[in-house]
């Protein structure tokens, strides 16, 4: 179980951009010896018929490690400017890949999600793809710098994910801010406000107040 506060910056880069980024002296300067870790994270997002989790400010996700392990999370809205959000996300781990609804009252949401859904919930949408994390030294702060590739898949179609993120795992906000302004001068970059989960429901037809969070 775990309940946290999320800060994180989402930027997108063209694959030419981040391969220089990644062999960039600015990258090899800070980055932690031995950091690397590689998994394919497939990610299923869950609502009930009439949305009533987004309606309420939270997406729900069951996620497959890669790694023979899987885990229930919520994220609340949130705060978001100028690529960079801030949320609560609390995680549950499970033995199987499967919707569980109970356990996030007791963890901090301060209700159950079956208060909100007592006739069960329906996949919406899946996101599979493969995270590459490095950690960050920073003066100031520890970072984790995530690149995503892969696809968000619904009925309604397909999206294409390449998305570097950069989260706040200690330290001051400020330094990872810096270290984002120093990557956009080295290689052109935008900052990208919709999460996955809102790239997801643009593709099966619904609007999205949520903006930026990982998949």
């Amino acid at each position: 179980m775990q309940k946290n506060v999320e800060i994180e910056l989402k930027l997108v880069l063209g694959k030419d951009e981040l391969e220089r980024l990644l062999a960039s002296e600015l990258l090899k300067s800070v980055l932690r010896a031995g950091s690397e870790k590689k998994r394919n994270l497939v990610s299923s997002y869950y609502d009930t018929a009439d949305l009533a989790f987004k309606k309420n400010g939270i997406a729900y996700r069951v996620r497959d490690k890669g790694d023979g392990s899987f885990e229930a999370t919520i994220k609340t809205d949130r705060k978001s400017s100028g690529g960079l959000s801030e949320r609560v996300e609390i995680n549950i781990p499970l033995t199987e890949n499967a919707a569980v609804l109970e356990g996030f009252g007791e963890r901090g949401l301060g209700f159950e999600l079956t208060e909100l859904a007592p006739e069960g919930v329906a996949k919406l949408f899946t996101v599979d793809v493969v995270r590459t994390t490095y950690l960050l030294d920073l003066e100031g702060a520890v970072v984790e710098l995530a690149v995503d590739n892969g696809k968000i898949i619904a009925d309604g179609g397909e999206d294409t994910i390449d998305e570097v993120e950069l989260e706040l795992v200690e330290g001051k906000v400020e330094a990872m801010l810096c270290f984002a302004e120093q990557i956009a001068k080295l290689v052109p970059v935008h900052k990208e406000e919709r999460s996955k989960f809102a790239r997801g429901l643009a593709l099966i037809g619904v609007e999205s107040d949520f903006t930026s969070h990982k998949a």
